[in-house]
């Protein structure tokens, strides 16, 4: 019983060593991005502050982040690359990838690590 017990043990070590690839996060299409923002605010937050961004059908994006003035721009999605993109007076045009891993969705910024978190919900919704 005591080998079996050993043995148990040591398949288990090795098995827990074992590399197991990360479930990846996938990449939205363009016409599933146009899905996911049309009509449609994203809920996140950017370095420590509760964010809304509202996706009008019409290209118009509202950025607002909680306690600040809504600032105005355009959105478009890149149909060749799969990207959103949005326009901001201060700093023009700017492309993100779009990642999903099911309940969560990430703006990735491409060619960085760094991902941004963000969930939808239906309509402006730009009250805190």
């Amino acid at each position: 019983m005591r080998r079996i017990a050993c043995a148990l043990v040591a398949g288990l070590t090795v098995f827990a060593s074992l590399p197991f690839p990360a479930l990846a996060d996938e990449k939205l299409t363009a016409a599933e991005i146009r899905t996911l923002l049309d009509g449609r605010t994203a809920l996140g937050n950017w370095r420590g502050t509760d964010t809304r961004q509202y996706f009008a059908t019409s290209g118009l994006t509202v950025y607002l982040e909680k306690g600040g003035i809504p600032d105005e721009g355009k959105w478009r999605v890149d149909e060749a690359k799969n990207q959103y993109c949005s326009w901001w007076q201060r700093g023009g045009w700017s492309c993100y990838d779009v990642e999903t891993d099911g309940a969560t969705h990430y703006w990735v910024s491409p060619g960085s690590d760094y991902r941004s978190p963000f969930t939808m919900t239906d309509g402006r919704q730009m009250g805190f």
